[in-house]
């Protein structure tokens, strides 16, 4: 078992200070604030290791409280204001091009962020090889003072996974389970739940003891699943990559 205490803080950055303008990555009209003051993060966090034989277990549960919590705040109002103001510093032909664009203003606020992980798993002997499974869950919830959820914040996941190993052979699986998010921030859309089905095979060959050469062969969301990230502030626009397929050579010498 261990322990962990830390405080940490953090200056805002130039951009959360003074960004005025478009942030095409984000798909927003940014708005930064020269006003915030420096977040301050206490995180308290207990881990457990366990193992025994084949078997093995590890669980972390943490909280971490934040003072001054930066995050970029979707508007839900009108945008008069800000509509003036960028119509002015760009001109008008810059303003109409931006004007479908999302506005948003950095804010600040306490927060608090409770979360925990926890994996377990055991090793068979099977043939000449290992053979190992496991199952992995994590969550987190953040939440402002106030009682509503800080935005962007990735919802539960079940990991299961499945290993064989065997000489210069190895084998993995993994299915990520990722759950429907719903507590949501203000100005967000619930996002829902999708199931990624990943592979690999890789054989490492020994080239005549002057080196050893890995080749891979993967795949990568199997069930070719529509999927979105809740933390992308383009979720709408950009899903997650749908099946691929690929290879991969790594020679060390």
């Amino acid at each position: 078992m261990s322990i962990g205490y830390a405080s940490v803080e953090r200056l805002p950055s130039v951009i959360e200070l003074f960004m005025n303008g478009p942030h095409m990555a984000t798909g927003r009209l940014e708005t930064g604030n020269p006003n915030l003051q420096s977040e301050t993060s206490n995180n308290f966090d207990i881990t457990f290791n366990y193992e025994s034989g084949d078997f093995f277990a590890y669980a972390s549960f943490y909280v971490n409280d934040v003072d001054n919590y930066i995050t970029l705040q979707d508007e839900l109002d009108g945008h008069d204001d800000h509509d003036d103001e960028h119509g002015d510093e760009h001109g008008d032909d810059d303003h109409d091009e931006f004007a479908n664009l999302i506005h948003a203003d950095y804010v600040q606020e306490d927060a608090e962020f409770r979360g925990y992980e926890f994996e377990f798993g055991r090793t068979f002997r099977l043939g000449s090889g290992d053979l190992r499974l496991s199952f992995g869950r994590d969550d987190v919830n953040a939440e402002f003072n106030d009682g509503h959820n800080v935005p962007r914040i990735n919802p539960a996941r079940n990991i299961y996974s499945l290993s064989y190993v065997e000489n210069d052979w190895v084998f993995k699986l993994s299915l990520k389970d990722v759950e429907k998010q719903d507590d949501i921030g203000e100005g967000e859309t619930v996002t829902d739940s999708y199931q990624m089905l990943n592979t690999r095979l890789t054989k490492t060959f020994d080239i005549s003891g002057a080196g050893d050469l890995k080749v891979s062969i993967f795949g990568s969301n199997l069930l070719d699943e529509a999927a979105r990230n809740h933390s992308s502030f383009v979720k709408k626009q950009v899903p997650l990559a749908g099946r691929s397929y690929g290879a991969k050579f790594v020679y060390n010498f």
